[in-house]
C-alpha cells in the first residue's frame, strides 16, 4: 500500500511538472507575440529596390516588433528575400492612419522612398545609393503607390 501511495505521488508531481512546464511555455510564446506592434502585407506588381536589395516582384509579409532598445525592426519577408530595418522613435506619426508604400519610378528602375503605416511614417530617401538616386533625378521619374494590409490585432 505504500509503495502504491508513494508510485502515485511520483505521477502526480511529474504530472504537475510537465503542466507547469507547458504553461511556462505559453506564456513565453505569448510576451514574445506582444511585441509585435503591427504586421500585414503588400504585394509589389515589379522588381523594387528598397534599401540597396533588389526584391523580385510577388507577395511580402512585414512585422514591425520591440526591440530592447530605443528603436523597433521592421521584418520584410517573402520571394526568398528578407529585409530588416532599424525603425527610430522619431518615426512615430500621430497622423499616419492607412498603409501604403510609396515607389519613385523612373523607367524600368523603381525605388521605395517611404512607408506609411498606422502610427508610423518611413522616408527612405536618404538611405538610396547616389547611383540610383542620381538615376531617377535625371530621368522624368514619377511615384506610384502600393497598398500595404495592416493586420487586425
Amino acid at each position: 500500500m505504500l509503495k502504491e501511495n508513494y508510485t502515485q505521488m511520483r505521477s502526480l508531481s511529474k504530472a504537475l511538472l510537465v503542466l507547469a512546464g507547458l504553461l511556462a511555455i505559453g506564456s513565453f510564446t505569448s510576451s514574445v507575440r506582444a511585441n509585435d506592434l503591427l504586421a500585414g502585407s503588400f504585394k509589389l506588381p515589379h522588381a523594387t529596390q528598397w534599401k540597396g536589395t533588389v526584391l523580385p516582384a510577388g507577395d511580402y509579409r512585414f512585422r514591425l516588433s520591440r526591440t530592447q532598445y530605443d528603436s523597433n525592426i521592421l521584418k520584410i519577408e517573402g520571394k526568398g528575400e528578407a529585409l530588416d530595418i532599424l525603425v527610430f522613435a522619431q518615426s512615430a506619426c500621430n497622423t499616419c492612419r492607412k498603409g501604403a508604400l510609396t515607389v519613385d519610378v523612373a523607367g524600368d528602375t523603381r525605388v521605395v522612398t517611404s512607408l506609411e503605416l498606422p502610427g508610423f511614417h518611413l522616408d527612405f530617401n536618404s538611405n538610396s545609393s547616389g547611383r540610383q538616386t542620381a538615376k531617377l533625378n535625371k530621368a522624368q521619374s514619377n511615384s506610384e503607390q502600393v497598398s500595404v494590409q495592416v493586420d487586425q490585432n
